[in-house]
C-alpha cells in the first residue's frame, strides 16, 4: 500500500491534524509507504511517521500579511492559480503516474484530487472546509472561478470535518468526529522544560500588531518555535521538545492558559484538552466563525477582536483564578483511519 497524503502549508493545523492521523495510521498500518507532499517546513515532519517528504503542489490558498488575510493578494494568486491550472494539472496528474501511488490523500488541495481522476486513483479529501467555498466566500462575484475549483473535487470522498460548512463538492460525503490537531497531550514530558510558576503558551508565528505581550507577574510567556516568537517569550524548539521525548501537544497540556489565532489545529487541542484561552479574532477568514461557534458558552475562553481595549494582562489574571473548561472526547484519528483502506 502506498499513500501519497497532500497537507495544505496554509498555516499548520492542516499539517498538525494530518501528522496525528497519520501516526495513528501508522500504528493499525505499520507496512504503508506514506509519501507526504507539503510545503509546510521540513522540521515539522522530523517526528511523524512519513517515509519521504516531497514538495507541495500548487493550490489556491489564501495569502497573509502580518498575520492577516491579504484580500488583494489572495485574488491575485487566486486568478493565477486558475490561469495555470491546466499546466499544474499536468505535472501533478506526471507525478502521480510516476510515484504509483494507491491512495490520494488531500487536506485539501484541489489538484490532487483532479489529478487522480485522470489516473483512475481512489482519492480522500479530509478537512473542515474546501477551497472553493472559501474563494466563493471571500469573492461572491467570481462564482463561476469558484465552480471551477469545486469541479476539481468532484471525483473523491470527502471525510467531512467538525466545525465547518455543510458544504461539499466532492462525489460522496462522510462526517466524522473532531481530529484534534496532535496527539493526547502528557503535561509531565514538558513540564522538566518549563520556567517555574504559570506558563501561557503563545501558540501563534508572530504577534500581531497592537497586541502587547504584558503577562502577569510571575507568568512566563513560552513559545515553540525555530526561532523565539518575540523577544519576552522563553521558547522551546522542536528539536529541543523532540530530544526531551515531548511533543507540543505535551506543551499545550502542561501550559496553564493558551494564546493564539483561531485556527482548527489549536482549537481542536482547546477542545480535546479541555484548555483556557485567549484567541485574538476578526482575520476575516470564513473558516473562522465555525471555529468559533464550537467554543460559544465555553467557560474559560476570552475572544480579543482588533479594537478590544482590554489588556492581555489583565485577561491571563482573570483566566487563572477560573476553572477549567471541560475536555472533549475525540475519535477522528480512529474513526477515518478505519475508513481510509476501505476505498481501495
Amino acid at each position: 500500500m502506498k499513500i501519497l497524503w497532500h497537507v495544505s502549508a496554509h498555516g499548520w493545523g492542516h499539517a498538525a491534524r494530518q501528522r496525528e492521523l497519520i501516526r495513528v495510521y501508522r500504528q493499525n498500518h505499520p507496512g504503508t509507504d506514506i509519501i507526504v507532499a507539503s510545503n509546510v517546513p521540513p522540521w515539522f515532519w522530523n517526528a511523524s511517521e512519513i517515509n519521504t517528504l516531497i514538495p507541495g503542489s500548487p493550490s489556491p490558498v489564501v495569502v497573509e500579511k502580518d498575520g492577516n488575510i491579504h484580500t488583494e493578494a489572495t485574488l491575485v494568486h487566486y486568478r493565477n492559480f486558475l490561469k495555470n491550472s491546466a499546466g499544474y494539472l499536468k505535472a501533478e496528474v506526471k507525478k502521480q503516474q510516476q510515484l504509483k501511488p494507491d491512495l490520494i490523500i488531500t487536506d485539501i488541495d484541489p489538484l490532487p484530487v483532479k489529478a487522480a481522476e485522470t489516473n483512475d486513483t481512489p482519492a480522500l479529501g479530509i478537512a473542515n472546509f474546501t477551497w472553493d467555498w472559501i474563494m466563493r466566500e471571500m469573492f461572491p462575484d467570481l462564482a463561476d472561478e469558484a465552480a471551477l475549483v469545486s469541479e476539481m473535487y468532484r471525483h473523491g470522498t470527502y471525510l467531512k470535518l467538525p466545525m465547518g460548512p455543510e458544504h461539499s463538492p466532492f462525489r460522496s460525503t462522510v462526517d466524522t468526529p473532531l481530529l484534534r490537531g496532535g496527539p493526547p497531550g502528557h503535561p509531565e514530558k514538558a513540564a522538566p522544560l518549563l520556567p517555574q510558576g504559570s506558563c501561557c503558551l503563545i501558540a501563534i508565528r508572530e504577534i500581531p500588531p497592537g497586541i502587547f505581550l504584558t503577562l502577569p507577574e510571575g507568568v512566563s510567556a513560552v513559545s515553540s518555535l525555530p526561532e523565539p516568537v518575540h523577544q519576552n517569550c522563553f521558547n522551546i524548539t522542536p528539536s529541543a521538545l523532540a530530544a526531551a521525548g515531548a511533543t507540543f501537544a505535551d506543551l499545550v497540556a502542561a501550559c496553564d492558559v493558551v494564546i493564539s489565532k483561531p485556527g482548527y489545529g489549536i482549537i481542536s487541542q482547546i477542545l480535546a484538552m479541555g484548555k483556557k484561552a485567549v484567541l485574538l479574532t476578526g482575520r476575516q477568514f470564513p473558516e473562522e466563525r465555525y471555529l468559533l461557534s464550537a467554543l460559544t458558552g465555553r467557560p474559560g475562553i476570552v475572544l480579543v477582536g482588533k479594537q478590544s481595549s482590554v489588556s492581555l494582562q489583565e485577561m491571563v489574571a482573570n483566566l487563572l483564578q477560573q476553572k477549567s473548561p471541560p475536555a472533549s472526547t475525540s475519535e477522528g484519528a480512529e474513526f477515518i483511519t478505519s475508513l481510509i483502506n476501505t476505498v481501495c
